[in-house]
């Protein structure tokens, strides 16, 4: 199926290289791009618990499962003021697949040494969209309205960076202003908004893709390398100083 997509923003310079190495946090509200991160996803082999234990720690997801049958996966969400986090999990049947993304090998990730994690991209409001960046990448496809770098897609061991064009952004998909949408933001742990995040990946003799390298120059991620993969997310800066982990279920660090 071909589908016709429009990136956020028209690409400057597809070739230029950006230092491997960035010292910088990711501090979200501090970066030097014209995207800005929408939503994050998490694969897991252990959905439905770790939607339960997420629950108990005080944040609220709404009851409704999504079923994607061309991916073969099963998510629920988690909504906050500036970002959502969709938890991911395989389908009890077998896909009939129609994407590019190996889900079964990032859910899977222990056996796979894949990332489980995603890192969906919009412009920001205040963008026009006409507007140049110097977003370094010339190897787009194009699946079920998303885009992302092949050689990205392709480097399991790389979280997957993708974007999304405007009338998929979160603040278009979901009114926060609706008295009946702010039951979906309002947690019981009291947090409100994604400040930071920081991603391991697996360490191994590569190159960072275009786009990883880009997203840390940018300081719209933070990524770090050590055994096994890691999400590290804080919310409203920590100003609670709590610190939830969430491992074995879901690799992955809470800070409140």
């Amino acid at each position: 199926m071909t589908v016709s997509y429009q990136l956020p923003l028209k690409t400057s310079n597809p070739s230029k290289t950006f230092p491997r190495e960035n010292s910088h946090s990711a501090n979200l509200s501090k970066t030097n791009s014209h995207l800005e991160i929408d939503r994050l996803f998490i694969c897991t082999d252990r959905g439905k618990e770790a939607i339960s234990m997420l629950r108990q720690l005080g944040l609220y997801c709404p009851s409704t499962v999504v079923e994607s049958k061309s991916q073969g996966t099963r998510s629920q969400i988690f909504f906050f003021q500036n970002i959502y986090v969709a938890i991911i999990w395989l389908g009890e049947e077998d896909p009939q697949l129609d994407t590019a993304i190996d889900f079964k090998k990032r859910v899977n990730w222990q056996e796979s040494l894949a990332s489980p994690f995603g890192v969906g991209l919009s412009r920001k409001s205040n963008i026009p969209e006409s507007i140049e960046s110097e977003y370094p990448v010339d190897d787009w496809v194009v699946n079920n309205y998303i885009a992302y770098s092949q050689q990205n897609q392709k480097s399991s061991l790389e979280p997957l960076i993708f974007t999304l064009p405007d009338r998929l952004k979160y603040s278009n998909i979901l009114n926060q202003d609706s008295p009946q949408n702010q039951r979906y933001i309002n947690h019981l742990l009291g947090v409100k908004n994604i400040t930071n995040i920081r991603i391991t990946v697996q360490t191994g003799k590569r190159r960072d893709s275009n786009i990883i390298s880009w997203a840390r120059y940018s300081q719209l991620l933070e990524i770090e390398r050590a055994d096994k993969p890691l999400l590290e997310l804080t919310f409203d800066n920590g100003m609670q100083g709590g610190i939830f982990d969430a491992r074995p279920v879901l690799p992955v660090v809470f800070r409140y």
